[in-house]
């Protein structure tokens, strides 16, 4: 009797076992999935080799930004959905982590870091939760328009790395800027990014991003200076443009201005810092050329010279990458003097 009910408990694993492998192998093969819930490694002066996590199924945010390089936002929301489920994403990431371990590709941050707003993400706990298993850092790249919403913020703490932006202070330069969904209050979203700083227990950082002839005055950059010094935070970072904006007549500073703002930072905003120089284009992938490629350039547009080595090195040729804009997979656009591609995707 004891011999046959293991037989039956035998046969039900095996079936259990077969049932889970043929369901991941689904959740591989989706179109969901391949080639844009999961991205890179990308080298990051803050986060080292950051593996990403786009957890989006379209550019759903609360703000149309005027500098996003991800495009505009087809669906500007300020209500959370579940997006991509929890156990559909571990899978992803399970088998990329494993692809990347295979080939002595490092990882130090599990990023989401969403071509949309990763807050927006209703479970967002929960994931962070399961990707840690892994036992990487986890960081969330976020706009920080949801911290008046204090589930937003539960979420936040279990992550080890948070970065928020904060491009002004003024609430007129905020809705020409950002140009936020109607229902997001400029103060209320302040007061919660104080109120969380003042709780959180991993590295809280802020990003800034100057653009020309509206937030570049030394008023602007006093008036930021003046909130950073009232929350509590490990370092506040001051950018500007070096990738295609959304909208045309965005520019970075000229080059006087923005001597000028790092001279005042330097003196006046403790723990803060000018990123004069574009961050590197360095990434990797451990899976398909083109899925890897369209993945990456989902979350950031990439120099005609990264992508062109990153194809040579996937060992793919000239042909892949004019094979992939006739396909109307990718575009390219010209920034600065620069050729840069993205995807049509994002």
């Amino acid at each position: 009797m004891i011999s046959l009910f293991n037989q039956i408990n035998c046969a039900f694993q095996n079936f259990g076992e077969i049932l889970c492998k043929k369901l991941d192998l689904d959740i591989l093969k989706s179109a969901c999935f391949k080639g844009k819930a999961v991205f890179g490694p990308v080298k990051s002066r803050r986060l080292g080799y950051s593996l990403g996590i786009n957890t989006m199924k379209c550019k759903m945010c609360t703000y149309d930004c005027v500098y996003c390089q991800n495009g505009s936002t087809s669906c500007r929301s300020t209500c959370r959905d579940s997006c991509i489920g929890e156990y559909e994403l571990f899978c992803v990431v399970r088998k990329k982590l494993e692809l990347l371990q295979a080939q002595n590709i490092p990882v130090d941050y599990i990023t989401f870091v969403s071509s949309g707003e990763p807050t927006l993400d209703d479970n967002l706990a929960s994931k962070i939760k399961l990707l840690r298993e892994f036992g990487h850092k986890i960081a969330v790249i976020t706009n920080g328009s949801l911290f008046w919403n204090d589930k937003v913020q539960e979420d936040l703490l279990l992550a080890d790395y948070v970065s928020v932006k904060i491009d002004t202070l003024n609430e007129e330069t905020w809705q020409i800027i950002n140009r936020p969904h109607s229902r997001l209050r400029f103060q209320n979203i302040l007061d919660g990014i104080e109120r969380f700083s003042k709780s959180y227990k991993g590295i809280l950082t802020t990003e800034t991003m100057l653009v020309k002839n509206l937030n570049d005055s030394l008023q602007e950059v006093e008036a930021i200076g003046s909130f950073l010094k009232e929350i509590k935070r490990n370092k506040s970072y001051f950018a500007f443009p070096t990738r295609p904006p959304v909208e045309s007549f965005v520019l970075p500073p000229d080059q006087q201005t923005l001597s000028q703002i790092s001279d005042f930072i330097t003196n006046n905003i403790p723990n803060s810092e000018m990123l004069f120089a574009p961050e590197e284009d360095v990434f990797y992938g451990a899976g398909e050329l083109e899925d890897e490629l369209l993945a990456t350039l989902s979350a950031q547009p990439m120099r005609e010279e990264t992508v062109k080595k990153f194809i040579t090195n996937k060992g793919g040729g000239i042909h892949t990458l004019q094979q992939m804009l006739n396909s109307n997979n990718i575009s390219e656009v010209m920034f600065e003097g620069n050729r840069f591609y993205s995807s049509n995707n994002a």
